[in-house]
């Protein structure tokens, strides 16, 4: 790795996610309402008795507001397949949002950890402690064969799936999306949109996860998964550089236009606002743009997304909305 341990300038959080069931109880989709409300409850006394407790909320899903749901989307916590749930579900969610629990989602538990940058041990080694916190209440579904059993068998084994976000404007500018793809489905991983499966790619921000759940152990899904977005970063930096070195003004009036736009725009839609930070945080990631916390400036847009920025202006329109999203940035930029 270079210098900045975690390479926060390129990943921007890993996700480490484990999915559990409980044995001789319907999976979520064959539940009813009892059942859930009941494996809930569990779940809940669980955390009641942990050192944690005061730092969790409950979000019960069927009381928030649409909105409210997707602002928590838009900020990973939660998954929409766990808003459709036909039976009550839950969030668990800490404080600092490091920590959600979806209760009845596709399974049973899904546990997520986040971290800032590249870091998916320490993700991994907070997630394995609440699974074992989880396990001292609940008996988790586990076969000697098959290992974690879900369902979905694409994550049964390990029931891992570790992800971790990247900004890769040089990979998107230079059109090497696609042989992105082939490159990490060779290496069992998968590349993806902001959002996960089905979903595009906005402000050149990539998810790359693992695709192999089974067969392997846990620790060797963090290994190769780390190895591969460490190759992954360092593709990007060698693209960039090429970039920079065969289109030097029109690379730094592209950053420095963005920074511009930033510091002075009245309003700007959350879309827009998107491509512009990726653009400074590029030319940061270069130098061309000095004294830029790159980091702060991509949490500054994370809480500026439409419905995020929308759950503290109830009912204001979007002009307003574009508008305050404008004061955050720059803001930031000061």
């Amino acid at each position: 790795m270079n210098k900045n341990i975690n390479e926060t300038d390129i990943a921007v959080t890993t996700r480490i996610r484990l999915a559990r069931n409980i044995k001789k109880t319907p999976y979520p989709r064959k539940m009813t309402p009892i059942q859930a409300t009941e494996l809930i409850e569990k779940v809940r006394s669980a955390f009641d008795n942990s050192p944690i407790k005061d730092t969790l909320k409950t979000y019960e899903i069927s009381k928030l507001s649409e909105l409210e749901k997707k602002a928590l989307i838009e900020k990973h916590l939660i998954s929409s397949e766990l808003c459709a749930s036909k039976v009550p579900s839950v969030a668990i969610i800490s404080n600092d949002e490091k920590i959600s629990v979806m209760v009845n989602e596709e399974d049973h538990l899904r546990i997520q950890v986040f971290a800032d940058g590249l870091d998916a041990q320490s993700a991994y080694d907070t997630a394995k402690k609440i699974e074992k916190l989880l396990s001292e209440n609940l008996d988790f579904d586990y076969d000697d064969k098959f290992g974690y059993l879900t369902s979905c068998p694409t994550n049964a084994g390990t029931g891992l799936r570790a992800s971790v976000m990247l900004h890769l404007p040089a990979v998107s500018a230079a059109q090497q999306v696609n042989p992105l793809l082939k490159w990490a489905a060779n290496l069992g991983m998968t590349v993806r949109g902001l959002y996960g499966e089905g979903s595009r790619a906005s402000g050149a921000l990539y998810q790359l996860s693992n695709q192999i759940t089974m067969g392997v152990c846990e620790e060797d899904i963090i290994n190769r998964f780390t190895a591969a977005a460490c190759s992954l970063i360092s593709e990007e930096r060698r693209i960039s550089a090429q970039l920079f070195e065969n289109n030097p003004y029109e690379i730094k009036d592209k950053c420095l236009r963005s920074l511009g736009l930033l510091k002075n725009a009245y309003m700007i839609p959350s879309s827009e606002a998107m491509n512009l930070v990726s653009n400074v945080c590029m030319g940061a990631n270069a130098g061309i743009i000095k004294n830029i916390d790159c980091q702060s400036l991509r949490k500054a847009m994370f809480s500026a997304m439409p419905a995020t920025l929308s759950t503290h202006m109830e009912k204001a329109p979007p002009q307003e909305r574009d508008i305050k999203r404008a004061q955050i940035l720059q803001e930031v930029l000061q």
